[in-house]
């Protein structure tokens, strides 16, 4: 299956003091992830872009230069770094790397060697992309609703326990790679269809 994947461990022994962070409805942790922000809005400025004269020189070549799929990686596990931080699925600050070794919550996307012209002439209108993945779109706003709500839950057992629920990691992550997968059929990183799935496990990780 040529589909992106998010890649974890579990966060056994979460940190207290981050976890109350969280509980104050996320404000702080939000706070500090404002220079992360900042630079996500510049990518995914520049990953539309991308993306969008990427599928013009799919639809004229049949084939997707690696410079654009690099930087639509960079996007998509940037992002992905920073929601498993966000989210208390690691305490370690996402780093200003874009291939850091070892990342608790990190992805890899696929490598599409044979992209079709026919989905990148529809993505170059963006429209007939976007109105096949509609039905995703639904399912990931309630996803998020959940996620919102069990990360919550999440910090206030971390706080008071010091340990985290795996369903509610494995949820977010699942969650996650959704979104991933989602955004990597968008962006032409492969014509493979995203399943509607949440299937997913945490790997056996190299530690940093």
């Amino acid at each position: 299956m040529n589909q992106a994947a998010v890649r974890y461990r579990y966060n056994e022994q979460p940190s207290r003091g981050l976890a109350v962070a969280g509980m104050l409805f996320f404000l702080p942790k939000a706070i500090l992830l404002i220079p992360h922000a900042i630079i996500l809005s510049v990518l995914g400025w520049l990953a539309s872009i991308v993306a969008w004269i990427g599928f013009w020189i799919v639809a004229f070549t049949g084939r997707m230069p690696e410079g654009i799929s690099s930087l639509l990686d960079m996007d998509l596990r940037w992002v992905t770094r920073t929601t498993g931080w966000f989210a208390g699925i690691t305490d370690a600050y996402p780093p200003f790397e874009t291939d850091p070794a070892g990342y608790a919550f990190d992805a890899t996307t696929p490598q599409n060697e044979n992209p079709s012209r026919g989905w990148a002439v529809a993505g170059i209108t963006w429209v007939v992309k976007s109105l096949a993945l509609f039905p995703h779109f639904i399912m990931l706003f309630i996803l998020y609703i959940g996620v919102i709500f069990g990360v919550w839950f999440g910090f206030v057992q971390a706080a008071f326990t010091g340990r985290l629920s795996t369903a509610i990691q494995d949820y977010v992550a699942g969650t996650a790679q959704w979104y991933l997968r989602v955004m990597a059929w968008f962006y032409g990183l492969t014509d493979e269809y995203p399943p509607f799935s949440m299937q997913i496990g945490p790997e056996a990780l190299p530690t940093v």
